[in-house]
Protein backbone atom coordinates (compact mmCIF):
# COMPACT_ATOMS: atom_id res chain seq x y z
CA UNK A 1 0.00 0.00 0.00
CA UNK A 2 1.56 3.58 -0.45
CA UNK A 3 3.17 5.45 2.45
CA UNK A 4 1.23 8.90 3.76
CA UNK A 5 4.62 9.75 5.20
CA UNK A 6 4.41 13.29 4.64
CA UNK A 7 7.84 15.68 4.15
CA UNK A 8 8.80 18.39 6.67
CA UNK A 9 7.94 21.83 5.98
CA UNK A 10 8.93 24.61 8.03
CA UNK A 11 5.81 26.77 9.24
CA UNK A 12 7.32 30.33 9.72
CA UNK A 13 5.36 33.32 10.43
CA UNK A 14 6.09 34.94 7.01
CA UNK A 15 5.56 31.58 5.34
CA UNK A 16 2.45 30.77 6.56
CA UNK A 17 1.26 34.10 5.62
CA UNK A 18 2.27 33.72 2.04
CA UNK A 19 0.45 30.71 2.23
CA UNK A 20 -2.41 31.94 3.29
CA UNK A 21 -2.63 34.13 0.20
CA UNK A 22 -2.35 31.60 -2.41
CA UNK A 23 -4.59 29.44 -0.50
CA UNK A 24 -7.23 32.24 -0.83
CA UNK A 25 -6.48 32.44 -4.75
CA UNK A 26 -7.74 28.73 -4.94
CA UNK A 27 -11.71 29.67 -3.62
CA UNK A 28 -14.45 30.60 -5.19
CA UNK A 29 -18.34 31.18 -4.08
CA UNK A 30 -19.29 28.06 -2.68
CA UNK A 31 -16.26 25.93 -3.16
CA UNK A 32 -17.40 24.29 0.44
CA UNK A 33 -20.78 23.06 -0.98
CA UNK A 34 -20.27 19.87 -2.81
CA UNK A 35 -17.59 18.17 -4.89
CA UNK A 36 -15.41 19.75 -7.23
CA UNK A 37 -14.15 17.26 -9.50
CA UNK A 38 -10.38 17.76 -11.58
CA UNK A 39 -10.24 16.23 -14.43
CA UNK A 40 -7.81 15.95 -17.85
CA UNK A 41 -7.99 15.51 -21.10
CA UNK A 42 -9.94 13.11 -23.15
CA UNK A 43 -7.75 9.79 -24.04
CA UNK A 44 -5.85 10.35 -20.61
CA UNK A 45 -1.78 10.18 -20.52
CA UNK A 46 0.02 9.71 -17.46
CA UNK A 47 0.60 13.69 -16.94
CA UNK A 48 -3.22 14.38 -17.21
CA UNK A 49 -3.87 11.23 -14.50
CA UNK A 50 -1.21 12.20 -12.33
CA UNK A 51 -1.68 15.83 -12.30
CA UNK A 52 -5.85 15.54 -11.41
CA UNK A 53 -5.04 12.77 -8.56
CA UNK A 54 -2.14 15.35 -6.93
CA UNK A 55 -4.53 18.91 -7.63
CA UNK A 56 -7.33 17.24 -6.22
CA UNK A 57 -5.50 16.28 -3.19
CA UNK A 58 -4.43 19.29 -2.63
CA UNK A 59 -7.64 21.04 -2.58
CA UNK A 60 -8.60 18.61 0.13
CA UNK A 61 -6.30 19.84 2.14
CA UNK A 62 -6.66 23.63 1.97
CA UNK A 63 -10.48 22.52 3.10
CA UNK A 64 -12.26 22.15 -0.84
CA UNK A 65 -13.69 19.01 -1.25
CA UNK A 66 -12.15 17.82 -4.24
CA UNK A 67 -12.29 14.39 -6.11
CA UNK A 68 -10.09 13.45 -9.19
CA UNK A 69 -11.59 12.52 -12.14
CA UNK A 70 -10.46 10.81 -15.75
CA UNK A 71 -11.96 11.47 -18.96
CA UNK A 72 -11.73 7.47 -20.31
CA UNK A 73 -8.92 4.71 -19.21
CA UNK A 74 -5.26 4.78 -18.47
CA UNK A 75 -3.03 4.12 -20.85
CA UNK A 76 -0.49 1.20 -20.24
CA UNK A 77 2.09 3.07 -19.22
CA UNK A 78 -0.49 5.17 -16.69
CA UNK A 79 -1.39 1.79 -15.49
CA UNK A 80 1.85 0.17 -15.50
CA UNK A 81 3.03 3.18 -12.99
CA UNK A 82 -0.12 3.25 -10.70
CA UNK A 83 0.23 -0.62 -9.87
CA UNK A 84 3.99 -0.47 -9.02
CA UNK A 85 2.20 2.20 -6.67
CA UNK A 86 -0.43 0.55 -5.69
CA UNK A 87 -2.41 3.75 -6.22
CA UNK A 88 -5.89 3.36 -7.98
CA UNK A 89 -6.84 5.13 -11.25
CA UNK A 90 -9.26 8.00 -10.44
CA UNK A 91 -13.09 7.03 -11.83
CA UNK A 92 -13.98 7.83 -15.13
CA UNK A 93 -16.45 10.43 -15.99
CA UNK A 94 -18.00 11.05 -19.56
CA UNK A 95 -20.35 13.76 -19.03
CA UNK A 96 -19.98 17.46 -17.18
CA UNK A 97 -22.77 19.40 -17.89
CA UNK A 98 -24.18 20.14 -14.71
CA UNK A 99 -20.78 19.47 -12.55
CA UNK A 100 -18.19 21.84 -11.26
CA UNK A 101 -14.58 21.23 -12.19
CA UNK A 102 -11.08 22.12 -11.97
CA UNK A 103 -9.40 21.33 -15.50
CA UNK A 104 -5.86 20.42 -15.60
CA UNK A 105 -3.66 19.65 -18.50
CA UNK A 106 -5.89 21.27 -21.18
CA UNK A 107 -7.75 24.50 -22.13
CA UNK A 108 -9.90 23.51 -25.02
CA UNK A 109 -13.17 22.20 -25.18
CA UNK A 110 -12.23 19.58 -27.88
CA UNK A 111 -10.22 18.05 -25.66
CA UNK A 112 -12.58 18.00 -22.71
CA UNK A 113 -15.30 15.62 -21.51
CA UNK A 114 -19.05 15.60 -23.56
CA UNK A 115 -20.90 18.91 -21.57
CA UNK A 116 -17.99 20.63 -20.61
CA UNK A 117 -19.11 23.75 -22.13
CA UNK A 118 -22.22 23.54 -19.71
CA UNK A 119 -20.06 22.75 -16.84
CA UNK A 120 -19.33 25.36 -13.94
CA UNK A 121 -15.44 25.79 -14.50
CA UNK A 122 -13.40 27.31 -11.21
CA UNK A 123 -9.98 26.48 -12.43
CA UNK A 124 -7.16 25.94 -14.78
CA UNK A 125 -4.04 24.63 -14.72
CA UNK A 126 -1.93 24.03 -18.25
CA UNK A 127 0.94 24.27 -19.50
CA UNK A 128 -0.31 24.48 -23.13
CA UNK A 129 -1.66 27.03 -25.42
CA UNK A 130 -3.81 28.70 -24.20
CA UNK A 131 -7.46 26.83 -25.21
CA UNK A 132 -10.84 28.15 -25.95
CA UNK A 133 -12.51 27.12 -22.23
CA UNK A 134 -13.64 30.35 -21.29
CA UNK A 135 -16.50 31.45 -17.90
CA UNK A 136 -17.92 34.52 -16.87
CA UNK A 137 -16.78 33.74 -13.62
CA UNK A 138 -13.65 35.12 -12.20
CA UNK A 139 -10.98 31.95 -11.73
CA UNK A 140 -7.88 30.76 -10.87
CA UNK A 141 -5.86 30.03 -13.87
CA UNK A 142 -2.46 28.80 -14.17
CA UNK A 143 -0.82 28.78 -17.33
CA UNK A 144 2.73 28.17 -18.09
CA UNK A 145 5.20 26.45 -21.12
CA UNK A 146 6.69 23.72 -18.56
CA UNK A 147 7.44 20.08 -19.65
CA UNK A 148 4.93 18.75 -17.84
CA UNK A 149 1.66 20.36 -15.92
CA UNK A 150 2.59 18.29 -12.95
CA UNK A 151 5.64 20.70 -12.17
CA UNK A 152 2.48 23.66 -11.83
CA UNK A 153 0.37 21.61 -9.32
CA UNK A 154 3.78 21.23 -7.55
CA UNK A 155 4.22 24.72 -7.44
CA UNK A 156 0.63 24.78 -5.81
CA UNK A 157 1.82 22.51 -2.99
CA UNK A 158 4.90 25.07 -2.54
CA UNK A 159 2.70 28.27 -2.18
CA UNK A 160 0.25 27.01 -0.11
CA UNK A 161 2.54 25.38 2.42
CA UNK A 162 0.97 21.78 1.84
CA UNK A 163 3.69 18.71 2.45
CA UNK A 164 3.23 16.18 -0.40
CA UNK A 165 2.90 12.72 0.66
CA UNK A 166 5.00 9.97 -0.57
CA UNK A 167 2.12 8.85 -2.38
CA UNK A 168 1.27 11.84 -4.07
CA UNK A 169 4.92 11.97 -5.07
CA UNK A 170 4.97 8.91 -6.92
CA UNK A 171 2.23 10.16 -9.47
CA UNK A 172 3.69 13.51 -9.74
CA UNK A 173 7.20 12.13 -10.45
CA UNK A 174 5.45 9.78 -12.59
CA UNK A 175 3.60 12.54 -14.81
CA UNK A 176 7.12 14.72 -14.80
CA UNK A 177 9.20 11.64 -16.03
CA UNK A 178 6.16 11.09 -18.65
CA UNK A 179 5.70 14.23 -20.22
CA UNK A 180 9.31 14.98 -20.37
CA UNK A 181 10.98 12.12 -21.59
CA UNK A 182 12.13 11.49 -18.53
CA UNK A 183 13.26 14.80 -18.13
CA UNK A 184 15.14 14.82 -21.67
CA UNK A 185 12.46 17.18 -23.25
CA UNK A 186 11.35 20.77 -22.93
CA UNK A 187 12.82 21.07 -19.28
CA UNK A 188 12.79 23.90 -17.56
CA UNK A 189 13.91 24.77 -14.01
CA UNK A 190 10.82 24.07 -12.50
CA UNK A 191 10.06 20.80 -14.09
CA UNK A 192 14.24 20.17 -12.82
CA UNK A 193 13.46 21.65 -9.35
CA UNK A 194 9.92 19.52 -9.02
CA UNK A 195 11.42 16.19 -10.32
CA UNK A 196 14.69 16.25 -7.70
CA UNK A 197 11.95 17.52 -4.41
CA UNK A 198 9.47 14.40 -5.64
CA UNK A 199 11.90 12.30 -6.36
CA UNK A 200 13.12 12.42 -2.82
CA UNK A 201 9.83 12.62 -1.49
CA UNK A 202 8.64 9.09 -3.24
CA UNK A 203 11.38 7.47 -1.70
CA UNK A 204 11.94 5.70 -5.58
CA UNK A 205 15.61 5.11 -5.62
CA UNK A 206 16.19 4.57 -9.91
CA UNK A 207 14.02 7.40 -11.78
CA UNK A 208 15.69 5.59 -15.14
CA UNK A 209 14.33 2.10 -14.17
CA UNK A 210 11.16 3.90 -13.06
CA UNK A 211 10.46 5.26 -16.91
CA UNK A 212 11.75 2.54 -18.60
CA UNK A 213 9.15 0.35 -17.20
CA UNK A 214 6.84 2.73 -18.14
CA UNK A 215 7.96 3.31 -21.49
CA UNK A 216 7.88 -0.68 -21.90
CA UNK A 217 4.22 -0.42 -20.96
CA UNK A 218 2.99 2.19 -23.37
CA UNK A 219 4.94 0.64 -26.45
CA UNK A 220 3.43 -2.55 -25.69
CA UNK A 221 -0.63 -1.99 -26.68
CA UNK A 222 -1.64 -6.25 -25.68
CA UNK A 223 -4.61 -7.04 -27.13
CA UNK A 224 -5.54 -3.78 -29.09
CA UNK A 225 -6.33 -3.21 -32.33
CA UNK A 226 -5.04 -0.78 -34.65
CA UNK A 227 -7.65 1.43 -34.33
CA UNK A 228 -7.89 1.47 -30.78
CA UNK A 229 -3.59 2.08 -30.34
CA UNK A 230 -4.69 5.76 -32.42
CA UNK A 231 -7.03 6.27 -30.55
CA UNK A 232 -4.72 5.94 -27.28
CA UNK A 233 -3.65 9.39 -27.28
CA UNK A 234 -5.20 11.51 -29.70
CA UNK A 235 -5.99 15.10 -29.92
CA UNK A 236 -8.16 17.23 -31.68
CA UNK A 237 -7.59 20.92 -32.80
CA UNK A 238 -8.93 23.91 -35.23
CA UNK A 239 -6.69 26.65 -36.69
CA UNK A 240 -7.55 28.71 -40.04
CA UNK A 241 -11.02 27.04 -39.88
CA UNK A 242 -9.22 24.08 -40.67
CA UNK A 243 -9.82 20.72 -38.22
CA UNK A 244 -7.15 18.63 -37.25
CA UNK A 245 -6.19 15.98 -35.42
CA UNK A 246 -2.15 14.77 -34.21
CA UNK A 247 -2.44 11.33 -32.62
CA UNK A 248 1.08 10.09 -30.21
CA UNK A 249 1.82 6.39 -30.55
CA UNK A 250 4.90 4.16 -29.61
CA UNK A 251 6.96 1.39 -30.71
CA UNK A 252 10.07 -0.42 -29.68
CA UNK A 253 12.71 -0.69 -31.90
CA UNK A 254 13.25 -0.30 -35.32
CA UNK A 255 11.43 -2.65 -37.33
CA UNK A 256 8.54 -2.08 -34.81
CA UNK A 257 8.42 1.17 -35.33
CA UNK A 258 8.45 1.03 -39.49
CA UNK A 259 5.59 -1.91 -38.88
CA UNK A 260 3.71 0.67 -37.18
CA UNK A 261 3.96 3.70 -39.56
CA UNK A 262 2.33 1.47 -42.16
CA UNK A 263 -0.36 0.04 -39.82
CA UNK A 264 -1.09 4.22 -38.44
CA UNK A 265 -1.48 5.20 -42.22
CA UNK A 266 -3.78 2.40 -42.77
CA UNK A 267 -6.01 3.69 -40.40
CA UNK A 268 -6.15 7.07 -40.93
CA UNK A 269 -6.79 6.33 -44.87
CA UNK A 270 -9.52 4.03 -43.65
CA UNK A 271 -11.14 6.36 -40.76
CA UNK A 272 -10.66 9.59 -41.86
CA UNK A 273 -14.20 9.93 -43.56
CA UNK A 274 -15.70 8.74 -40.57
CA UNK A 275 -14.03 11.47 -38.04
CA UNK A 276 -14.44 14.00 -40.04
CA UNK A 277 -10.94 16.05 -39.81
CA UNK A 278 -9.23 17.85 -42.37
CA UNK A 279 -6.17 16.98 -41.97
CA UNK A 280 -4.72 13.69 -39.60
CA UNK A 281 -1.26 13.40 -38.24
CA UNK A 282 0.29 10.45 -36.36
CA UNK A 283 3.57 10.72 -34.35
CA UNK A 284 5.14 7.65 -33.94
CA UNK A 285 7.72 7.36 -31.24
CA UNK A 286 10.45 4.56 -30.88
CA UNK A 287 10.60 3.88 -27.36
CA UNK A 288 13.78 1.35 -28.24
CA UNK A 289 15.57 4.43 -29.17
CA UNK A 290 17.76 6.56 -27.11
CA UNK A 291 16.40 9.91 -26.63
CA UNK A 292 19.95 11.35 -27.42
CA UNK A 293 20.01 10.41 -30.94
CA UNK A 294 16.67 12.53 -31.91
CA UNK A 295 14.52 10.90 -34.15
CA UNK A 296 10.94 10.62 -34.69
CA UNK A 297 8.23 9.63 -37.45
CA UNK A 298 5.25 11.37 -38.91
CA UNK A 299 2.48 9.76 -41.22
CA UNK A 300 -0.22 12.25 -42.25
CA UNK A 301 -3.55 12.03 -44.20
CA UNK A 302 -5.89 14.67 -45.80
CA UNK A 303 -5.68 17.02 -48.74
CA UNK A 304 -2.58 19.22 -48.34
CA UNK A 305 -1.27 17.57 -44.81
CA UNK A 306 1.75 16.48 -46.67
CA UNK A 307 2.48 20.37 -48.12
CA UNK A 308 2.75 21.24 -44.09
CA UNK A 309 4.76 19.15 -42.55
CA UNK A 310 6.67 19.61 -45.75
CA UNK A 311 7.31 23.23 -44.28
CA UNK A 312 8.69 21.90 -41.11
CA UNK A 313 12.51 20.51 -40.58
CA UNK A 314 12.04 17.31 -41.65
CA UNK A 315 13.07 14.59 -44.48
CA UNK A 316 9.98 13.55 -46.99
CA UNK A 317 10.72 9.58 -47.37
CA UNK A 318 7.14 9.33 -49.39
CA UNK A 319 3.85 7.76 -48.97
CA UNK A 320 2.64 10.42 -46.54
CA UNK A 321 5.69 9.41 -44.15
CA UNK A 322 8.27 11.91 -42.61
CA UNK A 323 11.63 11.72 -40.65
CA UNK A 324 12.21 14.74 -37.71
CA UNK A 325 16.15 14.89 -37.37
CA UNK A 326 15.22 15.90 -33.68
CA UNK A 327 12.86 14.84 -31.30
CA UNK A 328 10.01 16.99 -31.15
CA UNK A 329 7.49 17.97 -28.63
CA UNK A 330 3.48 18.04 -30.17
CA UNK A 331 2.51 20.58 -27.73
CA UNK A 332 5.36 22.84 -28.58
CA UNK A 333 6.79 22.09 -31.53
CA UNK A 334 4.37 20.36 -34.12
CA UNK A 335 0.96 21.75 -32.88
CA UNK A 336 2.42 25.72 -33.13
CA UNK A 337 3.91 24.91 -36.50
CA UNK A 338 1.05 23.19 -38.42
CA UNK A 339 -0.99 25.84 -36.39
CA UNK A 340 1.22 29.17 -37.97
CA UNK A 341 1.12 27.31 -41.20
CA UNK A 342 -2.86 27.21 -41.60
CA UNK A 343 -3.23 30.53 -40.30
CA UNK A 344 -0.49 31.64 -42.47
CA UNK A 345 -2.56 29.47 -45.33
CA UNK A 346 -5.77 31.42 -44.49
CA UNK A 347 -4.39 35.37 -44.70
CA UNK A 348 -2.58 34.16 -48.26
CA UNK A 349 -6.21 32.84 -49.66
Amino acid sequence: MHSDKMTDVSDTAPQAARADLYRELLRFPGCGDGITYVIGHRNPDSDSVGSAIAYAWLLNQVGIPAEAAIAGPVNAETAWALGQFDIPAPRIMSKAAGGRFVLVDHSAFSQAIDGMDHARIVGIVDHHGIGDVGTDERIFVRSAPTGAAASLVYAAYLECNVPVPGHIAKVLLMSILSDTRNMTRNVTALDRAACEAVTKFSGIQNTDALYLGMSSAIAKYDGMTDWEIFQTDFKAYEAGGIRFCIGDVNAFGEDAVREMVKRMQTVMRDHYDDLGFDLMYTIINNKGRDDSENMMYMVCWGDGAETLLRQMLCDDNGSHTFTFRKNLSRKSDVVPALTTALMRQQVVS
